[in-house]
């Protein structure tokens, strides 16, 4: 199989703007928050969560889809204010949410696909519980978009341009997709919900 001399980048470009689809079905359920970007409000938790901007895989020849979701800590065993070598304890938690994060990815749709995964303590004083976290699933784009593909695509939709061809065919691939991670995320990550 041969690939066309794929642009990830512009293949992330038009991935943000796939996103948007399943972004509007978030929004209409909950509301846009003012930060920008495709973040939304989910009524329900009280929560915000988003699609962020669409990255180029390591291996080069895939992307990754990025989305970002807030996280709590029920676990912690300290209060902040018992807390001696803060800098430490804060490494140690946040290593342990990591991989208390990793796994409950790792269980969801997709889970395998888990490519990135960075976990932040929220800077809100009172909040030493709660965390950020963003995940990267793994698209192999490369893989999706070959010539053979693109042409099976397009004659079996009477489909004339290969561009139209590979924005359908990653629609296909990617809003269900992101939908499906999404609504892991809020209903596995949220504080209420664990």
């Amino acid at each position: 199989m041969s690939a066309t001399n794929l642009n990830l980048n512009r293949l992330a470009d038009q991935i943000n703007v796939i996103l948007t689809q399943v972004f509007r079905k978030y929004v209409a359920q909950g509301s846009p928050t003012k930060l920008g970007g495709l973040r939304f409000l989910d009524t329900d938790s009280s929560k915000t969560f988003a699609f962020e901007k669409t990255g180029i895989a390591d291996d080069g020849l895939g992307n990754l889809l990025l989305m970002s979701a807030p996280y709590a800590n029920l676990d912690q065993t300290k209060e902040p204010d018992q807390l001696t070598d803060k800098k430490v304890v804060e490494a140690e938690v946040v290593e342990r949410v990591t991989n208390e994060v990793s796994e409950i990815l790792r269980q969801g749709p997709y889970g395998s696909e888990v490519r990135k995964l960075i976990v932040r303590p929220s800077k809100d004083s009172g909040k030493g519980d709660r965390f950020f976290i963003e995940a990267g699933y793994y698209l192999p784009t490369s893989e999706m978009l070959t010539d053979e593909k693109i042409l099976a695509f397009a004659q079996r939709h009477n489909i004339s341009s290969s561009r139209e061809a590979v924005t359908r065919i990653l629609e296909e691939k990617i809003v269900p997709m992101a939908d499906e991670i999404m609504q892991y995320l809020i209903h596995h990550l949220s504080s209420d919900r664990h």
